[in-house]
């Protein structure tokens, strides 16, 4: 295994994603990957207080399973990472309405196209977002 190989290797270990390479010791690398995967749930936390409070004390075990299957994303840090936390949460769980606007809010400013829709389930509305203006809109009620 050359250079290259061993330092992709160690970081898959260190970002639980691979197992620890030959010639380092399991204990310390586990250790650092533990201070890590910490270190990213709390930058994450930071950045969406409010997945933290919807989650409660389950936020660091469902943290800790989406980190295991995903790598940090190559730009915009914790609140990058906070959005694919949020699709990961949103496959498994509905999300409140204060995450959706959150969600809304950072998509679309990384968005080319500055319009964007959310259906707020708790207030029962759509919020449509266009450029820095947000608007809420009630659909009516279908009958069957």
């Amino acid at each position: 295994m050359n250079l290259a190989e061993q330092q992709a290797a160690l970081i898959a270990a260190l970002t639980c994603t691979g197992d620890v390479p030959p010639g380092f010791d399991p204990v310390r690398v586990r250790a650092a990957a533990s201070a890590l995967a910490f270190k990213r749930a709390r930058a994450v936390a930071q950045a969406w207080p409010g997945v933290r409070v919807m989650l409660g004390d389950d936020f660091r075990n469902r943290f800790a399973a989406y980190a295991s299957t995903a790598s940090l994303p190559q730009n915009g840090g914790p609140l990058a990472d906070g959005r694919a936390f949020v699709r990961y949460l949103a496959a498994w769980m509905p999300l409140s309405d204060d995450i959706t606007l959150q969600a809304l809010s950072f998509d679309q400013r990384r968005s080319w196209l500055r319009m964007r829709f959310a259906w707020l389930r708790d207030a029962g509305c759509v919020m449509v977002a266009i450029g820095d203006h947000r608007v809420r809109l009630r659909l009516p009620r279908l009958r069957r």
